[in-house]
């Protein structure tokens, strides 16, 4: 019996336009595709909608990792394993961001395998589209699934290459090297097939350029990588947000935003009608009474994007201060990465507090820019101090709520994720000019994205003031302040081979074999092949160590 499969559509009446604020509630078999009007069509833009089901496990395995979260309890949700480095066969996060992922691949074999190139300017538009978004989702399972591109990529394992329209065709793994072959094929030629720039939720040259960048400095090639950089950036398609309007990466309609070359969208009222409960940013914080509020940004995180009071990044951080509490306390971290604090009451630029009954104050140092920071020692340490009002806390983590991923046009949860914009090329840039040895020219980008963010001409990077940091340092260190939550800081620290400094406040040290640091070579920074994918394949499929 031949085998079929059924492609989600949107819309009731195929004729009818459609937009990617519909639900799915109908369907067409593969044979009766081609022969429907409209049907690629609407099925192209099914696949739009089908990331919105793709997008929030997509941020759980490639966000909860890095070091920019801290979560304040244990749970029974599978993602407790994903932030823990505690792999799972079972872990249905992940066996549903695998099959959301090959869900969409589907969706554009079905799509590539109707059309040819040349055939007319729409269907080379399509052809495109879909070309852009299957190389999107490999281009993240083979980093979830597959180790850094610079250890062995010929040999490691990734993911099987389902090229065909038959979803049903058992595959082995392909190599880490094959899928990052083939990615990059399929972009070169969707760069050539665009002829259109709908907006920035639909794919384009421009989001095809801005991953092909992205793949190049994966893989090291970093000339291709600034090569591919500079298209982006000298398109003149894109412009950076200023910092007065920089929260519009969360609370602005995503095709607005100017500096928004791929995001996927989410529509006000329809998506999250009761203000999101199941979504990215209800971890994150709680919101006019929705959400959980329970992964907070991670003590380095605070401790970096607070080192200049102008940074306008901070404003994606809200702390959650008790009954409204005018208290000030010290906030720092003892030498068992727990919380604590002492009252502190501000005399001019000193903070003052009492231990063993003698008034002390806080050490404070010249941050090179107007302001200070401070220190405090304890057990004859001196250690970093954070100065609030009193938090409230969760298991003694303190609540420092994110809300980059939450309050699109007001509504408490909605958000529309980035996948590129051009703060992401700008550092592509540098990172690539910095591995080249072109430090002054990665400085100046880097600078370029410090300058929007707030940071002062005294806070800004030159040759003189490195020290012992090199360029491809600060290049790392601008994306975890400037991506964050973004999907990125994990791939960062290990394919560039530094170790995950997970030295910090947060559940993820309560485990019974704890993950204090996370070295480049560890087999835990490769997510096991879900053991459900491994029986349907009938063991074709092999595990990961």
């Amino acid at each position: 019996m031949k085998k079929k499969i059924i492609y989600t559509l949107i819309c009731g009446v195929l004729a009818t336009s459609c937009s990617l604020d519909k639900t799915p509630y109908t369907a067409l078999t593969n044979e009766s595709i081609k022969n429907t009007q409209g049907a690629l069509e609407v099925l192209n833009l099914g696949n739009y909608h089908t990331l919105k089901s793709w997008v929030e496990n997509w941020h759980r395995v490639t966000e909860y990792p890095g070091d920019n979260v801290a979560l304040s309890g244990t749970t029974t949700d599978n993602l407790f394993y994903n932030y823990t480095y505690q792999r799972l066969v079972t872990n249905s996060r992940v066996n549903d961001y695998w099959s959301n992922s090959y869900k969409i691949i589907a969706g554009t074999n079905a799509i590539l395998g109707q059309l040819k190139e040349g055939e007319s300017t729409s269907s080379d538009q399509i052809i495109a589209e879909n070309l852009y978004l299957r190389s999107l989702m490999y281009f993240y399972l083979v980093n979830v699934f597959g180790k850094p591109y610079n250890q062995n990529p010929a040999q490691n394992l990734a993911v099987p290459l389902q090229l065909s329209d038959d979803p049903f065709e058992v595959l082995p793994r392909n190599t880490v090297k094959e899928v990052y072959d083939q990615i990059e094929g399929d972009l070169l030629k969707a760069e050539k097939l665009f002829n259109q720039y709908k907006s920035s939720i639909y794919g384009s040259v421009y989001s095809a350029q801005a991953l092909l960048a992205r793949l190049y400095i994966y893989t090291g090639n970093n000339q291709k990588a600034l090569e591919y950089a500079n298209k982006v950036i000298s398109s003149g398609k894109f412009s950076l947000l200023t910092a007065a309007n920089y929260t519009q990466i969360a609370t602005g309609v995503p095709e607005n935003n100017p500096e928004n070359i791929f995001a996927i969208r989410f529509v006000k009222d329809v998506d999250y009608a009761s203000n999101g409960w199941y979504t990215i940013g209800s971890l994150y914080a709680s919101i006019s009474g929705s959400g959980w509020g329970e992964m907070y940004a991670s003590r380095t995180y605070l401790e970096e994007v607070r080192k200049y009071p102008e940074d306008v990044r901070y404003k994606f951080i809200a702390p959650k201060i008790l009954n409204n509490s005018t208290q000030l306390q010290a906030y720092y971290v003892t030498d068992d990465y727990k919380y604590a604090s002492v009252p502190v009451q501000k005399e001019g630029d000193d903070y003052t507090y009492t231990e063993s009954g003698a008034s002390k104050k806080l050490t404070r140092k010249s941050n090179g820019a107007g302001a200070w920071l401070y220190y405090i020692t304890i057990g004859g340490k001196e250690r970093s101090a954070l100065v609030d009002y009193t938090l409230e806390n969760r298991n003694g983590f303190l609540k420092y709520y994110i809300t980059k991923c939450s309050g699109q046009e007001g509504q408490a949860h909605l958000w529309s994720p980035p996948i590129s914009r051009l703060a992401e090329l700008y550092l592509i840039r540098a990172e690539a000019n910095a591995k080249l040895g072109n430090t002054a020219a990665a400085l100046t980008d880097v600078n370029l994205i410090r300058t929007r963010a707030g940071i002062p001409a005294a806070g800004l990077w030159t040759a003189d003031n490195l020290g012992t940091k090199t360029a491809l340092d600060v290049v790392l260190a601008e994306r975890k302040l400037e991506l964050a939550w973004e999907g990125h800081r994990k791939f960062d620290v290990f394919r560039n081979g530094y170790t995950l400094d997970r030295k910090y406040p947060g559940t993820h040290l309560s485990v019974t074999t704890p993950f204090y640091t996370v070295e480049p070579s560890s087999k835990v920074i490769v997510e096991f092949i879900p053991e459900q994918q491994i029986v349907l394949s009938k063991k074709i499929l092999t595990q990961n160590e």
